[in-house]
């Protein structure tokens, strides 16, 4: 289950939005920072894939990715090279492995890239806050203060709806799926290796992961399949000539 908003949970919660939530939070702080430590080595694994599609040293391709600040962008790239160099069965599990780090990559974008926050309603929670919701605080502040009129002492905070509440279950799911996540991404580098030794292991394995089956049962009910085209027919070339 995804983290609920704070306007579901506690709608009159009082929020306080601070860096220092996650050390006011240490129990919970821990998670964050392995969610960020297991998306790094998602990366490291995507950036190997890339490399491995376009033959390319591996220096080139992290600076070419690194150049590109949107991971959505990044995730394009890298598919982009798959389509243009790959064939089922390859493409396909390649696209799986892809379609689950994009959902885990969105996931883990908000919790290092949103505001933090607690509210002392729920001592057991830390706050994600859209970045968005927080600036509309403060522009809130400036139009009050601009006019004169309406001065007056009031309580302003960021939208409950767009506040969500991460207990502990929540990043433990998380890490889970970074988890599997990172595990395929292993297992795909292997497997688009034509030379290893344990190239059909590494296939079982990846279609043994639930979400892969997920993803690659949404894959074929939605494309045509793209197999490798046969070679030319050497009597037909000779009988065309």
């Amino acid at each position: 289950m995804a983290p609920q908003p704070l306007s579901r949970v506690r709608p009159n919660a009082a929020v306080y939005a601070t860096p220092d939530a996650l050390r006011m939070r240490p129990n919970l702080s821990c998670f964050v920072a392995e969610i960020i430590a297991r998306w790094a080595y998602v990366e490291a694994n995507l950036r190997t894939i890339l490399s491995y599609l376009l033959r390319a040293e591996a220096a080139p391709v992290a600076a070419m990715l690194n150049s590109i600040s949107s991971a959505t962008a990044q995730m394009d790239m890298i598919g982009a090279a798959g389509r243009a160099k790959l064939h089922d069965p390859e493409l396909e599990t390649f696209e799986a492995v892809l379609k689950i780090a994009r959902t885990a990559a969105k996931k883990r974008n908000a919790i290092a890239h949103h505001v933090w926050g607690i509210t002392h309603d729920l001592p057991d929670a830390l706050l994600l806050i859209d970045p968005e919701a927080y600036s509309d605080l403060f522009v809130e502040i400036q139009e009050i203060l601009a006019n004169p009129h309406q001065h007056q002492w009031v309580i302003l905070q960021t939208d409950n709806a767009r506040t969500s509440v991460y207990r502990e279950n929540d990043f433990v799911e998380l890490i889970d799926e970074l988890s599997v996540v990172s595990r395929c991404t292993t297992f795909l580098i292997n497997y688009l290796n034509p030379q290893h030794a344990a190239r059909d292991q590494m296939y079982r394995l990846l279609c043994s992961e639930p979400l892969i089956g997920a993803a690659l049962s949404t894959l074929r009910n939605s494309r045509q399949p793209r197999p490798m085209p046969s070679p030319p027919d050497p009597q037909t070339e000779s009988g065309s000539s």
